[in-house]
């Protein structure tokens, strides 16, 4: 199940880095794992009718409400996405990772605030999650609060270094790291620590276009050039798998 979870990846548009939900799904059982296959398969709707099903019928718990708030998600349909994952957070008892992904969901709909309270809210829930630390990073960086995103980064690849499954989750957050050694003017480190994100996970594009825009600051011009074309084919493939059928 984390491979298949960790597989799912969404993209944010403009120069933003990309930014996936890799938290972990505990455990589930029975009919709720064909639902959860059929939303990793982009089956949205039939998902969805099975999960209304049993939500109706009242059998279903927050664990089919968070389910119905991930077919969305995985949708990119963000506010429907939110009720949901609140839904599932209000339950008895809650479902923890919907705090998580309530978390990227306002993210991606553009209400950092409330990304900020659901994040800090799964802490609470989880405070070994080291994408949640990875998210709180991220607001922390695009605030310009430099010091408190550092510590959020290296919270966040500690947690995740040694478990198996997250390295692109430790990948990603180097490479926002090296922005945040960008900004402090710091062009060397950034490039060495996107350098290592890369080895780690060739499929960032976005470290890769930060790669090549520092080699420009650094004068290195040749360099710069071979780092965006890399970075183009990156991109051409993330976005054909992304949209391939399921």
């Amino acid at each position: 199940m984390m491979a298949a979870l960790a597989a799912f990846c969404l993209c944010i548009g403009g120069c933003k880095p990309q930014t996936d939900e890799p938290a972990p799904i505990p455990a589930l059982s029975g009919e709720l794992v064909d639902h959860y296959n059929l939303i990793l398969a982009g089956q949205f709707g039939p998902a969805r009718v099975r999960l209304r099903q049993l939500i109706d019928a009242g059998a279903g718990d927050s664990r089919a409400l968070f389910l119905m708030g991930l077919s969305h998600h995985r949708e990119r349909s963000y506010p429907r996405a939110t009720a949901w994952f609140e839904r599932a957070i209000a339950a008895n008892p809650p479902y923890p990772p919907a705090a998580h992904f309530l978390g990227w969901a306002w993210y991606h709909a553009g209400d950092a605030t409330k990304s900020q309270a659901a994040f800090t809210q799964h802490l609470t829930l989880d405070p070994t999650e080291g994408d949640t630390h990875f998210g709180l990073g991220v607001l922390a960086l695009e605030r310009g609060d430099l010091d408190q995103a550092e510590t959020y980064f290296q919270r966040a690849i500690a947690l995740q270094r040694d478990r198996p499954g997250r390295q692109r989750g430790v990948a990603k957050t180097m490479a926002r790291q090296a922005e945040l050694l960008e900004q402090r003017g710091e062009l060397e480190a950034a490039f060495k620590l996107l350098e290592a994100s890369i080895a780690i996970d060739s499929s960032l594009y976005e470290a890769q276009f930060t790669q090549a825009r520092i080699l420009r600051r650094l004068g290195r011009v040749e360099e710069a050039a071979a780092a965006e074309r890399a970075a183009e084919i990156a991109k051409s493939t993330f976005e054909e798998s992304d949209t391939r059928p399921r």
